[in-house]
């Protein structure tokens, strides 16, 4: 599987600027991803939609299909007031904003976003994978290089890149890729589990 993402268009429009800007996660209804991101646009809300290339049977063979990584979910960056929560909420398309354990909106790292365009961009193969707590590694070489992840169970080797925000993991292939342990200020070898305390 492939990926690639859709990202701001770059036509020099921004939204006013009110507070700090968070990336939250847009809840949509079924295959209306592609929908609820262009209308985000058209109201001047960067988005973000990371896309996956999948193999479909059809009535010609197989073919590539571009599909959500994350069905249903869309990030979209912004200042969340009143008057942005009305206009996020009423899109079509949109079921709600995601909240998080302590009925709070759900705020996606800066980093975890960087991660997946990062990803999108390196133009290597991945998909969705359950979230998996484990010792972190960090890729050494290669286009990978930089990320961390924790190394799934079976062949072919993946290394498991986790979303924290969405509990959801994306698989890479690494093949023979030289991974090292992740480490902390103090030296010690640092786990998902301490990561998110």
């Amino acid at each position: 599987m492939e990926a690639r993402g859709l990202g701001p268009r770059g036509d020099g429009r921004s939204p006013p600027l009110r507070g700090p800007m968070k990336w939250y996660v847009l809840y949509s209804r079924p295959h209306h991803e592609r929908a609820v991101y262009e209308r985000l646009l058209n109201k001047v809300f960067e988005s973000y939609l990371p896309l996956a290339t999948v193999w479909r049977q059809s009535k010609g063979g197989p073919r590539k299909v571009l599909t959500p990584l994350f069905p249903r979910h869309l990030f979209v960056l912004c200042s969340l007031e009143m008057y942005t929560h009305l206009e996020l909420i009423t899109t079509p398309g949109v079921v709600r904003l995601l909240e998080d354990a302590h009925g709070q909106f759900l705020v996606v790292p800066d980093e975890e976003i960087r991660t997946l365009r990062g990803l999108c961009e390196a133009g290597i193969p991945f998909e969705r994978a359950p979230y998996q707590l484990g010792e972190c590694v960090e890729v050494v070489h290669g286009p990978l290089a930089g990320i961390t992840g924790v190394i799934g169970k079976g062949r072919p080797r993946k290394l498991l890149v986790p979303m924290h925000a969405l509990r959801q993991s994306v698989a890479v292939p690494i093949g023979r890729a030289r991974v090292i342990p992740v480490e902390d200020v103090e030296g010690r070898l640092r786990t998902r589990r301490s990561l998110e305390a």
